[in-house]
This record gives structure tokens, sequence and C-alpha cells, in this order.
């Protein structure tokens, strides 16, 4: 059970409740909503304030009051925001934007009714969670995915699943349309699931290269401590660091010099984990940032209600994150592919060509190179920054967009278009390594001994046969924790 108190929310908690971990909502939150909501009303009696007492969008100089009173706008909200479209999105990236949604809405921000916050548990409890396409945010809230959400609250829409009847309302008032949707809940919770998976998946990518740096024999002075020392950045030290230790004791070098496959690992590692940790870090704050829009503050207790309208819902800062990140990725390809090729080079190993099982031309693992080359094109074709662009929309009202929506769905795909590189990689080293009389037990490092091992529980044939099997399960070992 996880806690949902506005303040604090781990990432690793959103991951959880992707996977199905319940919720419940801490009693401090309720009482801050419910302070928020009494403050958005005082306000609202004193001036207007956007979607609550107006239209939104180029309909925000309209007084709802004068136009149908008020009463139904909220449900017409919804209704008209709810449109999406193309592939549905899995359960458990919707399951990660109702936790963020959630968590943002119990900071106290947004002037919700707390009983819509109370339903939202209840919706991921019950795990009746609401279809949502992928087609629909701009990167300046998730409004048609959380509009339909409200929908299926509302009984209006299907759930994929689950217990429907103990999440539907009777009604939404117009009050609580706007503050429900106002979020880039999806967007973020889909960063999250993302940042997660690759924080797994470069450790061990990084220990697969050490695996490879062994089995070509490459000179740790480039991993060395004073090597470390002299670097530009704390994160590429603290790659050295590691690597040096992983590659102790490996043996003796075949080179002066390596290729820069192997002699900047510490730079490629280093840079792809500092722009990791940045993402975390903005993304450790947007779970729990009421970013809406108006933005409640002040307290009825003394009198200081109001609300400020603004901009932070437009995720810039997150597109460029994202950007940055599938940066640092898409330029380590390369070295990810020379060393592939490498490993395949009786120069590099004194092994069989493509590491067959003779020299008698068999193909051996000649076309994983080709799975690799493959994946590394989806993961380049994605780093081509989404921060560029920008739209117009609303009657000129809204001329702008982040579209971080589009970046945090690339880097979706180019996580597991790099769990099949590194499988790729993994199973050359391996297969290397094993040909090579190595054993695990040879190493004094936990980490190079656990990847060592997963990597020789692939099938030990070295006969040219169908690796599509080999490649599946070495994609599971680099989705692993180990």
């Amino acid at each position: 059970m996880i806690v949902i108190d506005g303040l604090t929310l781990e990432l690793a908690d959103v991951a959880a409740v992707a996977d199905g971990e319940d919720v419940t909502l801490a009693p401090e939150a309720v009482v801050r909503m419910d302070e928020s909501r009494k403050s958005a009303e005082a306000t609202a009696l004193q001036r207007p304030v956007y979607g609550r007492s107006t239209g939104v969008g180029a309909n925000r100089a309209v007084s709802l009051m004068e136009a149908d009173g008020g009463d139904t706008h909220g449900l017409k909200l919804l209704r008209s925001h709810a449109v999406d479209a193309g592939k549905p999105l899995d359960r458990r990236t919707v399951r990660a934007m109702l936790v963020v949604r959630l968590s943002q809405l119990a900071a106290g921000g947004s002037g919700i009714n707390p009983a819509i916050a109370d339903a939202l548990a209840e919706l991921i409890n019950s795990d009746a969670v609401p279809e949502v396409r992928e087609f629909g945010g701009i990167g300046t809230a998730d409004l048609q995915a959380l509009a339909g959400t409200a929908l299926t609250m509302l009984g209006e829409r299907p759930p994929l699943g689950g217990d429907e009847a103990s999440v539907r309302l009777t009604g939404w008032a117009t009050a609580d349309a706007l503050p429900f949707i106002s979020s880039s809940a999806l967007t973020i919770g889909q960063a999250v699931l993302s940042h997660q998976k690759l924080s797994t998946l470069l450790g061990n990518a990084a220990s697969v290269s050490a695996l490879s740096f062994i089995a070509m024999s490459g000179n740790p002075e480039a991993l060395s401590p004073p090597v470390a020392a002299a670097v530009d950045t704390s994160a590429v030290a603290d790659a050295a660091h590691a690597l040096h230790a992983m590659i102790q004791g490996s043996g003796q070098p075949a080179r002066i010099q390596d290729p820069y496959c192997l002699r900047t690992l510490p730079q490629v590692f280093g840079s792809q984990t500092e722009e990791l940790k940045a993402l975390g870090t903005l993304l450790s704050r947007l779970v729990t940032a009421g970013n809406e829009n108006p933005l409640v503050h002040g307290s009825p207790s003394d009198g200081s209600n109001d609300v400020a309208h603004h901009g932070l819902f437009q995720m810039t800062n997150l597109a460029r994150r994202v950007d940055a990140l599938q940066l640092a990725i898409g330029a380590a390809c390369a070295t990810h592919l020379r060393r592939i090729d490498l490993l395949c080079d009786p120069k590099y190993t004194g092994l069989h060509p493509f590491l067959a099982e003779d020299g008698s031309g068999q193909s051996g693992l000649m076309m994983l190179e080709y799975v690799a080359a493959a994946a590394v094109g989806r993961i380049r074709a994605n780093a081509q920054p989404v921060s560029l662009q920008t739209v117009v929309l609303s009657l000129g009202a809204e001329e702008d967009a982040s579209f971080a929506s589009v970046a945090t769905a690339r880097l979706e795909s180019t996580a597991d278009a790099l769990a099949t590189v590194a499988a790729v990689e993994l199973v050359c080293a391996s297969r290397a390594l094993r040909l090579q009389g190595r054993r695990p037990e040879e190493f004094s490092s936990p980490r190079l001994r656990a990847m060592m091992q997963a990597g020789f529980t692939l099938p030990s044939d070295v006969g040219d046969r169908d690796l599509r099997g080999d490649l599946e399960q070495a994609i599971e070992l680099i989705r692993a924790s180990h």
C-alpha cells in the first residue's frame, strides 16, 4: 500500500502502483485539499477564476454564469475534452498517470473537492482503469487523457476491466472539472516508468561493456584512478571508478591504446548517468508539484485566499531533459555497435570470425549485429530533439507547446530498443568469454560476476542455429536487476 500525502512520492513507488500496488490518501492530504477547495470558492466570489467561473482556452473571457448558469459546464467540459486517437496505451502506463495525478491533487493547489481524489484512489485500487489512447496531449497538460478518466469515473465510458461499479460517481461539479484535467500526469507518468527502466538498463549495459572489455583484453589505463581524477564531471569519474573495479585482475592488455569503444567507456556511461540523474531529480519534483492552473494559494483561516493564473503546466523543462537523455543514449550507440563488431573479429578475441564454431564459413553471431543496428536506428531517430517543436492552437490563445508528451513516448521506445542492443552485446561477450575459457569466479567484482553468470545461462551451443531464443533470454537478463 503506497501512501499518497502530496509531499513525497518516490519514483519507484509510481512504478510499484503501475505494477498493481494499491494506494491510500493520507488524512493530512485530504485536509489540505479541503482547505484549498474553500480558498478557491472564496476567491471565485471576489474575481473571475479561469475554468471555475469562466470558459477555457479562447473562451476564457466567457462568464459561465451568463452562458448557462454554470451548472452543467463541468460535464460539458469533460465530454468535449475527452477525445483522443491512436493505439490504446498499456494498463501500466495508465496506472502511472492515475497515481501521479492523485499525488498532485494531494499537494493541495487545485481547489478540487477531496471526494474526487477519493474516487480516483478507488479507481486505482479497483484496477478499473480508463482506456487512454496515444494521440491527444501536446505537452501543455494531458487534458484528453484525464477528461476521459473522468468520464470513466462517471460511468460514461467503460473501464478496461476491474470493478466498474465501485468507482462510479453520480455527478461532477463545474468547479471540479478543470482542476481535475489541468495536469501533465500522463506525460510525467510515462517519463517515470521509462526513467526507472533505464536506471536498470544503463547499469546492466555498463556491466556488459566490462565483459566486452575483458573479452578483448582492453587496457585498464583508460579507466584508472589518475584518469578519473582528470575528468570534467563527477559522473564520468564515478563511471571510471566503477568500470575499473569490474575489470580488475582481468589479465594483460593486448594494446597500448584501445579503440574508442573501449577507451571512452567512462565518458559514454558517465554522460548517460548524468542525464538520467537530472531527469530523475526533475521528475521527483513533478510527481508532487501542484502545477495547477489556476494555482490556489492562501488560506481561508486568515482571509488570504487567492489564485494565480500561470503557465507552469507547459512541460518545457521535461521535454529538454528527455531530449538531453535521448541524445546521450543515441550518441553512445556508435560504441555499442563497434564493440559488437570487434567481438566478432578474430584480431580482438583470438576466436573464429563471428564467434562461430569453426573457420569453415559458419555465420555464428553475424546476424545479431544487424539486429542491433536496426534497434540503433530507432534510438537515433528518437534522439531528434522534440523540444524544438511548437504549435499555435485555440484561436491563437495558446501559441506554444513543449511536446513533452512526444518526448516521453519516444523515451519508452528508446528504452526497449536499448535493451535489444545491450542484449546483443551480452550474447556476443558471453560467448567470447566462454570460448576463451574464462569463468565468473576469476573476478572479484560482485557486479561483474553477476552479469557474467547471467550471460553464462545463455545456451552454450555455438553451432549455427536459430538465435531468437538466445536473444529473447538476453533481453530479459538485461532488463532484470542483478
